[in-house]
Protein backbone atom coordinates (compact mmCIF):
# COMPACT_ATOMS: atom_id res chain seq x y z
CA UNK A 1 0.00 0.00 0.00
CA UNK A 2 2.82 2.47 0.98
CA UNK A 3 4.53 1.86 -2.06
CA UNK A 4 1.83 2.10 -4.32
CA UNK A 5 1.22 5.84 -2.50
CA UNK A 6 4.92 6.58 -3.33
CA UNK A 7 3.83 5.66 -6.86
CA UNK A 8 0.95 7.66 -7.31
CA UNK A 9 2.54 10.81 -5.59
CA UNK A 10 6.22 10.59 -8.00
CA UNK A 11 3.54 10.35 -11.06
CA UNK A 12 1.46 13.50 -10.09
CA UNK A 13 4.94 15.20 -9.46
CA UNK A 14 6.14 14.59 -13.02
CA UNK A 15 8.73 11.65 -11.78
CA UNK A 16 9.67 8.48 -12.74
CA UNK A 17 9.35 6.14 -10.00
CA UNK A 18 10.65 2.81 -11.97
CA UNK A 19 13.97 4.49 -12.42
CA UNK A 20 14.22 6.51 -9.27
CA UNK A 21 14.54 2.80 -8.18
CA UNK A 22 16.96 1.69 -10.72
CA UNK A 23 19.27 4.94 -9.48
CA UNK A 24 19.21 3.91 -5.98
CA UNK A 25 20.33 0.03 -6.66
CA UNK A 26 22.98 1.59 -8.67
CA UNK A 27 24.62 4.02 -6.56
CA UNK A 28 23.43 2.60 -2.51
CA UNK A 29 22.14 4.22 -0.15
CA UNK A 30 23.75 8.04 0.33
CA UNK A 31 27.17 8.43 1.33
CA UNK A 32 28.37 10.40 4.71
CA UNK A 33 30.22 12.70 2.34
CA UNK A 34 27.28 14.71 0.33
CA UNK A 35 29.86 15.55 -2.70
CA UNK A 36 31.19 11.75 -2.92
CA UNK A 37 26.91 10.81 -2.95
CA UNK A 38 26.59 13.09 -6.03
CA UNK A 39 29.85 11.72 -7.79
CA UNK A 40 28.33 8.46 -7.66
CA UNK A 41 25.20 9.80 -9.08
CA UNK A 42 27.12 12.07 -11.64
CA UNK A 43 29.13 7.94 -12.49
CA UNK A 44 26.15 7.06 -13.12
CA UNK A 45 24.45 9.16 -15.22
CA UNK A 46 27.35 9.47 -17.20
CA UNK A 47 27.00 5.71 -18.24
CA UNK A 48 23.87 6.82 -20.44
CA UNK A 49 25.89 8.97 -22.53
CA UNK A 50 24.29 12.70 -21.53
CA UNK A 51 25.29 15.25 -24.09
CA UNK A 52 27.49 16.75 -21.73
CA UNK A 53 29.99 13.93 -21.36
CA UNK A 54 31.44 14.70 -24.47
CA UNK A 55 32.44 18.39 -23.39
CA UNK A 56 34.63 17.02 -20.24
CA UNK A 57 37.78 16.46 -22.02
CA UNK A 58 37.80 20.10 -22.79
CA UNK A 59 37.94 20.90 -19.31
CA UNK A 60 35.46 22.72 -16.69
CA UNK A 61 34.81 25.75 -18.38
CA UNK A 62 33.30 23.82 -21.14
CA UNK A 63 31.27 21.25 -18.92
CA UNK A 64 29.62 24.43 -17.56
CA UNK A 65 28.67 25.60 -20.40
CA UNK A 66 27.44 22.25 -22.02
CA UNK A 67 25.33 21.43 -18.50
CA UNK A 68 21.53 22.32 -17.66
CA UNK A 69 20.80 24.19 -14.44
CA UNK A 70 19.66 21.24 -12.65
CA UNK A 71 23.14 19.31 -13.84
CA UNK A 72 25.21 21.78 -13.30
CA UNK A 73 23.91 21.96 -9.19
CA UNK A 74 24.60 18.25 -9.52
CA UNK A 75 28.14 18.85 -10.56
CA UNK A 76 28.46 21.93 -7.74
CA UNK A 77 26.97 19.40 -5.21
CA UNK A 78 29.83 16.57 -6.25
CA UNK A 79 32.40 19.52 -5.74
CA UNK A 80 33.16 19.62 -9.09
CA UNK A 81 33.86 23.09 -9.52
CA UNK A 82 35.13 24.23 -6.66
CA UNK A 83 38.40 26.88 -6.82
CA UNK A 84 40.60 24.49 -5.11
CA UNK A 85 38.83 20.55 -5.76
CA UNK A 86 40.09 18.27 -4.43
CA UNK A 87 42.01 15.26 -5.17
CA UNK A 88 39.13 12.89 -5.22
CA UNK A 89 37.04 15.51 -7.01
CA UNK A 90 39.90 15.67 -9.85
CA UNK A 91 39.84 11.85 -10.35
CA UNK A 92 36.45 11.87 -10.40
CA UNK A 93 36.42 14.35 -13.29
CA UNK A 94 39.40 12.56 -15.11
CA UNK A 95 37.27 8.94 -14.71
CA UNK A 96 34.88 10.93 -16.63
CA UNK A 97 36.75 12.66 -19.32
CA UNK A 98 38.24 8.80 -20.21
CA UNK A 99 34.56 7.48 -20.40
CA UNK A 100 34.45 10.76 -23.21
CA UNK A 101 37.42 9.63 -24.99
CA UNK A 102 36.77 6.28 -24.87
CA UNK A 103 33.42 6.64 -26.80
CA UNK A 104 35.17 9.06 -29.18
CA UNK A 105 37.86 6.47 -29.71
CA UNK A 106 35.51 3.59 -30.17
CA UNK A 107 34.74 4.00 -33.79
CA UNK A 108 39.07 3.85 -34.54
CA UNK A 109 38.86 0.88 -32.43
CA UNK A 110 36.00 -1.02 -34.52
CA UNK A 111 37.84 0.07 -37.33
CA UNK A 112 41.10 -1.49 -36.75
CA UNK A 113 39.32 -4.76 -35.54
CA UNK A 114 37.67 -4.54 -39.24
CA UNK A 115 40.79 -4.18 -40.61
CA UNK A 116 42.62 -7.06 -38.64
CA UNK A 117 39.95 -9.40 -39.30
CA UNK A 118 40.34 -8.61 -43.07
CA UNK A 119 44.07 -9.66 -42.83
CA UNK A 120 43.49 -12.83 -40.51
CA UNK A 121 40.76 -14.02 -43.26
CA UNK A 122 42.88 -12.90 -46.43
CA UNK A 123 46.19 -14.60 -44.93
CA UNK A 124 43.73 -17.56 -43.72
CA UNK A 125 42.76 -18.32 -47.64
CA UNK A 126 46.49 -17.81 -48.61
CA UNK A 127 48.22 -20.10 -46.06
CA UNK A 128 45.25 -22.79 -47.22
CA UNK A 129 47.38 -23.63 -50.65
CA UNK A 130 50.75 -23.50 -48.46
CA UNK A 131 51.00 -26.89 -47.80
CA UNK A 132 53.18 -27.02 -44.10
CA UNK A 133 51.94 -23.96 -43.35
CA UNK A 134 51.24 -23.99 -39.52
CA UNK A 135 47.97 -22.38 -38.40
CA UNK A 136 47.56 -18.31 -38.74
CA UNK A 137 47.50 -16.72 -35.52
CA UNK A 138 45.87 -13.60 -34.53
CA UNK A 139 48.21 -12.05 -32.20
CA UNK A 140 46.84 -8.85 -31.35
CA UNK A 141 43.59 -10.29 -29.67
CA UNK A 142 46.14 -11.33 -27.12
CA UNK A 143 48.93 -8.99 -27.01
CA UNK A 144 48.73 -6.09 -28.85
CA UNK A 145 51.85 -5.14 -27.58
CA UNK A 146 53.76 -7.76 -30.00
CA UNK A 147 54.50 -4.86 -32.46
CA UNK A 148 52.33 -6.42 -34.91
CA UNK A 149 49.08 -8.06 -35.08
CA UNK A 150 48.95 -11.17 -37.40
CA UNK A 151 51.53 -14.34 -37.42
CA UNK A 152 51.11 -15.90 -40.77
CA UNK A 153 53.33 -17.71 -43.56
CA UNK A 154 54.91 -17.13 -46.89
CA UNK A 155 56.95 -19.27 -49.52
CA UNK A 156 60.51 -18.12 -50.28
CA UNK A 157 62.54 -19.92 -52.49
CA UNK A 158 60.03 -22.80 -52.02
CA UNK A 159 60.38 -22.89 -48.02
CA UNK A 160 57.51 -21.77 -45.68
CA UNK A 161 58.66 -19.07 -43.49
CA UNK A 162 57.00 -16.82 -41.00
CA UNK A 163 55.38 -13.39 -42.14
CA UNK A 164 54.59 -10.76 -39.39
CA UNK A 165 51.66 -8.54 -40.50
CA UNK A 166 50.98 -5.04 -38.74
CA UNK A 167 47.63 -4.30 -39.71
CA UNK A 168 46.76 -0.42 -40.41
CA UNK A 169 43.71 0.91 -41.66
CA UNK A 170 42.02 4.43 -42.85
CA UNK A 171 38.91 6.28 -43.76
CA UNK A 172 39.65 9.31 -44.55
CA UNK A 173 41.98 11.28 -47.24
CA UNK A 174 44.68 11.73 -48.07
CA UNK A 175 45.60 8.02 -46.87
CA UNK A 176 48.11 8.06 -43.64
CA UNK A 177 48.95 5.39 -41.49
CA UNK A 178 51.25 5.82 -38.42
CA UNK A 179 53.80 3.47 -37.51
CA UNK A 180 55.06 3.73 -33.66
CA UNK A 181 58.22 3.31 -32.30
CA UNK A 182 58.00 -0.23 -31.18
CA UNK A 183 56.34 -1.47 -34.47
CA UNK A 184 59.36 -0.25 -36.08
CA UNK A 185 61.83 -1.49 -33.88
CA UNK A 186 60.29 -5.49 -34.63
CA UNK A 187 59.65 -4.24 -38.44
CA UNK A 188 63.66 -3.64 -38.52
CA UNK A 189 64.35 -7.14 -36.65
CA UNK A 190 62.89 -9.09 -38.74
CA UNK A 191 62.95 -6.71 -41.75
CA UNK A 192 62.99 -9.79 -44.51
CA UNK A 193 59.43 -11.23 -42.73
CA UNK A 194 56.99 -8.37 -41.25
CA UNK A 195 55.38 -6.39 -43.75
CA UNK A 196 52.14 -3.44 -43.28
CA UNK A 197 49.04 -4.56 -44.08
CA UNK A 198 46.87 -1.44 -45.09
CA UNK A 199 43.17 -1.16 -45.77
CA UNK A 200 41.51 1.28 -47.45
CA UNK A 201 38.29 0.94 -45.97
CA UNK A 202 36.72 3.09 -47.99
CA UNK A 203 36.75 0.98 -50.89
CA UNK A 204 37.89 -2.34 -48.58
CA UNK A 205 41.39 -1.82 -50.71
CA UNK A 206 44.62 -3.94 -49.63
CA UNK A 207 47.59 -2.77 -50.10
CA UNK A 208 50.59 -4.63 -48.78
CA UNK A 209 54.15 -2.56 -48.26
CA UNK A 210 57.65 -4.18 -47.07
CA UNK A 211 60.08 -3.31 -44.76
CA UNK A 212 61.95 -1.86 -47.93
CA UNK A 213 58.95 0.01 -49.00
CA UNK A 214 58.59 1.90 -45.60
CA UNK A 215 62.21 2.00 -44.61
CA UNK A 216 63.20 4.92 -46.89
CA UNK A 217 60.21 7.02 -45.62
CA UNK A 218 61.26 6.90 -41.71
CA UNK A 219 62.45 9.30 -39.50
CA UNK A 220 65.78 8.92 -37.49
CA UNK A 221 67.16 10.31 -34.25
CA UNK A 222 69.24 12.70 -33.69
CA UNK A 223 71.38 13.29 -30.70
CA UNK A 224 69.09 12.73 -27.63
CA UNK A 225 66.08 13.37 -29.51
CA UNK A 226 64.18 9.71 -30.54
CA UNK A 227 60.84 9.44 -32.35
CA UNK A 228 57.46 7.87 -31.06
CA UNK A 229 55.68 7.68 -34.28
CA UNK A 230 55.80 8.49 -37.56
CA UNK A 231 52.49 9.64 -39.88
CA UNK A 232 53.08 8.54 -43.68
CA UNK A 233 51.41 9.44 -46.45
CA UNK A 234 50.54 6.67 -48.86
CA UNK A 235 50.82 8.49 -51.88
CA UNK A 236 54.20 9.31 -51.21
CA UNK A 237 55.08 5.57 -50.64
CA UNK A 238 56.27 3.34 -53.63
CA UNK A 239 53.25 1.37 -55.59
CA UNK A 240 50.69 4.44 -54.33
Amino acid sequence: MAVARLKTSYASAGLDYAEAQVILEAVGPANESVSVSYQVLIENEAKLWPAWLSALPRGRRALRDALTADAGECFRRAGAFDNQPAVEVVAFLDRLANLARARVNLPLLESGRRAERLSFMHELANCAEMHGAPMVEWVALDDNSAGYDILSSRLVGGHVVPKLVEVKSCRGWPLRLIITRNEWDIACRHAEAYVVHFWDLNVERLHELSWADLQPHMPVDRGDARWDSATLNLERLHGF
